[in-house]
């Protein structure tokens, strides 16, 4: 008779770990469950600001932004008076806070959108628990040693099962409480017997995993089978199944790739893990680990590069439509890292689109090194965009994206920021991202051009009779132009490896025409060179583009800046 699981114990000595494993286990029925769904409850929402008929499905509660609640499937009953609604709901607590002080603040959120206040909510707070249904294991061989262990300290134990494939190999863990309902006799063989064990405690004991929920059956059965040898079996599993599959191939050794070119079938890339089975398949084969399924996108480690790897991925159109910022973060970060990306699309004039979205992203990211060093702030890498906490007034953020393929998406979450915001997009259609983010409640503000130059043959012309140069060198560039000892003219570049960007190109009013942007320009570039750059990138706006034209600058693309309008403009 095979043996599917085992029950352990495992516990920390000497800091290593230790495990017994204390009865062997035909089968198990009950293990892939979801917490037993509360009971409905009746609620008073006294003095509330949303519209009876507007509160129906499920909504956050917070309280004092301490505790957290789910109000599943709310339905009102009845209006009172005043604004009161008699109401019930599934009620769930999500986040236990402690103290939210006195008197509470009640806040209703749809979709995670605030939508109302009430005054009060009759019946918070108070606890709730999950429960969870019974385990039983079927077949056991050694009822008599399952019973619940007393942790000591940190050192455990931690109690649980472990999932075995064919070949004895352990494939997952799962964790339950050893609390013996009942034994009997089994059916699966003589000696055995059937076990159920009662989960009312399950949380309290110190367990080796968590629970699997019914989304892991799939992946578990699999595995169990043995080591997965072809591809896209996961397919089939929902994104919360494949999530429960990388979680056991990560038990799996990792598997660096090798130089070459590597297939990726993207037509299940469906969601973040699929996507990542996908890429891992492609690079190191099925049933292998390739690493965190976030460390692909450059959030944690990037271990896995090395020279000379080709990716040809195939239908790059399901990535990028079930998740645009995901997987153009992952472009941008392959390409960043040496690999080159080779897009096969069915879809007509998509790969090429998806193409020019990665070189604006690189660009973009040459650029904003610069400018963030000249504007002394610090930019946070995030998949397809930027985020700058820049602290101006009327600018206190701002969101720069790495092309226009996702702007839609940003352009909504931008206008939803309760702080002045900016949206900055390099984009090759200028009028279609205006419109869009126009449409999304943004205000446009003038827009800009993105100009690209190589620094060595760039013109540097001496300063008109009268007046001098001051230069101060250093990461951040400065040039000073002076007439009769005041300021005429200013200018910073910031030198970042081979690239140099300016910024604050400015001219006083008294001094202008007289060609001094051009010489701060040139003054500014041969240090910049001096210091090691040889490209140069800027945004321009309207009043400086006829400046870099004469001085040769290209254009990369245009540039729509928009802003949510709130606070000072």
């Amino acid at each position: 008779m095979r043996v599917r699981y085992e029950v352990v114990r495992w516990w920390l000595e000497d800091g290593e770990f230790v495990d017994e494993v204390l009865a062997r286990v035909v089968d198990v029925d009950g293990l892939f469950a979801d917490p037993v769904p509360p009971e409905r409850e009746r609620l008073v929402l006294r003095g509330c600001t949303v519209a009876p008929d507007e509160l129906t499905g499920d909504f956050h509660l917070g309280v004092s932004g301490s505790q957290w609640w789910l109000l599943g499937d709310l339905v009102v009953h009845a209006e009172l008076p005043g604004g009161d609604l008699v109401a019930s709901a599934c009620v769930s607590q999500l986040i236990d806070g402690g103290d939210f002080g006195t008197p509470p603040a009640y806040t209703l959120y749809k979709d995670l959108r605030e939508t109302g206040t009430c005054r009060a909510v009759e019946g918070f707070p108070r606890s709730f628990e999950s429960v969870w249904p019974p385990v039983t294991l079927i077949g056991c061989d050694n009822p008599g040693r399952i019973r619940p262990s007393a942790p000591v300290d940190e050192q455990g134990p931690w109690v649980g099962l472990r999932a075995l494939d064919r070949g004895g190999r352990i494939v997952a863990h799962a964790g339950i409480a050893l609390d013996v309902a009942s034994t009997s006799p089994s059916a699966a063989g003589e000696g055995l017997f059937d076990v159920v064990l009662d989960q009312s405690r399950y949380g309290e004991d110190w367990t080796v995993a968590e629970r699997p929920t019914p989304a892991a059956r799939g992946a578990w059965r699999v595995w169990m089978e043995g080591v997965p040898a072809e591809r896209n079996l996961w397919a089939p599993l929902s994104p919360e199944g494949r999530m429960w599959w990388n979680e056991i191939a990560a038990k799996a050794p990792r598997t660096r790739p090798t130089a070459g070119v590597h297939h990726v079938d993207g037509r299940h890339a469906t969601d973040e893990f699929g996507l990542h089975l996908a890429l891992s398949e492609a690079l190191v084969g099925p049933g292998r680990f390739l690493g965190s399924v976030y460390a692909i996108t450059g959030m944690y480690e990037e271990w896995w590069f090395v020279p000379g790897i080709t990716l040809v991925w195939h239908e790059p159109g399901v990535a990028f439509e079930a998740m645009p910022d995901y997987f153009l973060g992952l472009l941008k970060n392959l390409r960043r890292n040496g690999v080159d990306v080779v897009l096969e699309s069915s879809t007509e004039d998509l790969a090429d689109r998806l193409d020019r979205c990665v070189e604006l992203g690189a660009f973009v990211d040459r650029w904003i090194a610069g400018w963030a060093r000249a504007q002394e702030v610090e930019p946070h890498d995030l998949l397809d965009n930027w985020h700058v906490w820049a602290d101006l007034p009327g600018r206190e953020e701002e969101r720069i994206l790495a092309g226009d393929a996702n702007v839609m998406q940003h352009a909504e979450d931008v206008e939803l920021q309760s702080v002045p915001t900016w949206l900055t997009v390099a984009t090759d259609s200028p009028d279609e991202v205006t419109r869009v983010v126009e449409q999304a409640g943004l205000v446009a503000r003038t827009p800009e051009t993105f100009m690209r130059r190589g620094l060595f043959d760039h013109p540097a012309p001496k300063p008109p009779d009268g007046y001098s140069v001051r230069v101060m060198p250093g990461d951040v560039i400065e040039v000073v132009v002076t007439f009769d000892g005041e300021e005429a003219a200013s200018g910073l570049i910031a030198v970042v490896g081979e690239d140099a960007v300016p910024h604050r190109i400015e001219t006083k009013p008294a001094h202008r025409r007289r060609g001094l942007g051009s010489v701060v320009m040139g003054a500014l570039v041969q240090e910049a060179v001096r210091a090691g750059a040889s490209d140069g990138l800027l945004f321009a706006t309207e009043e400086g583009l006829h400046l870099y034209r004469k001085l040769g600058w290209d254009t990369i693309s245009d540039v729509v800046i928009a802003a949510n309008d709130k606070g000072e403009a």
